[in-house]
């Protein structure tokens, strides 16, 4: 009897990385060959988002909690709460919509998952390069270089991995309430003002600042500004606990889908 030998770990993760590669250039496709104008919206989001914002502030003469520039203090908080809600959202959808890969060999739908979720990374990190570039050479703020680089693409990556996993957990939930997405989309839009983006923490009161503490999108983007501001204030900065957040949330979004596949699978 012929015993056919178990690939490789190398040989595994080089397939799966084959898969993920192209399961991502699919997606390039399909939106470019749908619209190319609202795909090219969907990426400009951010920028969109805080030109009103701006615009906003600019008419009541708000001024920056931190710093000299309001542009570059609202541009470090909508990023990295665009790079959570963007890449949870995304995976979301892709998971309840994983019966698209019923039928394609090595491709299961926690692939279509993690390639939505790698691509919006990608596009939303191009975003903030743009961005902060714009700021820096065009508007002459000396600040939108990062100071701390380190600190930057840290945070970037440990809140795009709290969004995978939250993505996940989401995901799961959809696939039983369709309008799940629905409340995750209300509940995103109220994060705005949970999560530090136009406000210093620090800078509020003790009885409101306890309970900004819990949202983990908050930490992240308190992390993501010390990069940026070499005095700013992280008296509540805990990235043990948004790191926490990252891991148990993906940790717990995989066992729960894969102890629901099946039920998830036949509810869809």
């Amino acid at each position: 009897m012929t015993v056919l030998a178990r690939p490789s770990l190398g040989t595994a993760l080089a397939v799966q990385v084959r898969v993920l590669v192209s399961l991502m250039l699919r997606e390039m496709r399909m939106h470019a060959k749908h619209s190319r104008l609202s795909y090219l919206l969907e990426m400009l989001e951010p920028m969109l988002q805080l030109s009103m914002m701006m615009a906003v502030f600019s008419a009541i003469g708000r001024q920056a909690d931190f710093g000299t520039s309001m542009l570059l203090f609202l541009g470090t908080g909508m990023i990295p709460y665009f790079t959570f809600m963007h890449i949870s959202s995304k995976a979301m959808t892709a998971l309840r919509g994983g019966g698209l890969t019923k039928g394609v060999p090595l491709v299961k739908p926690l692939d279509l998952l993690l390639a939505r979720a790698f691509l919006e990374t990608l596009q939303l990190a191009v975003v903030a390069i743009l961005l902060f570039s714009f700021i820096h050479l065009v508007m002459g703020v000396p600040e939108a270089a990062p100071i701390q680089p380190l600190k930057v693409v840290s945070a970037f990556l440990v809140i795009a991995a709290t969004a995978i996993g939250v993505g996940i957990v989401n995901g799961v939930i959809g696939s039983f309430f369709r309008l799940w997405a629905v409340v995750y989309g209300v509940f995103g839009r109220s994060l705005l003002f949970l999560s530090a983006v136009f406000y210093v923490p620090d800078y509020m009161p003790a009885q409101i600042r306890d309970w900004l503490v819990w949202n983990p999108v908050l930490h992240g983007v308190e992390w993501f500004r010390t990069g940026f501001y070499l005095t700013y204030p992280t008296m509540c900065l805990d990235k043990t606990y948004l790191l926490s957040w990252a891991l148990g949330s993906i940790f717990f979004g995989l066992v729960l889908e894969r102890a629901l596949r099946t039920r998830r699978m036949t509810a869809k």
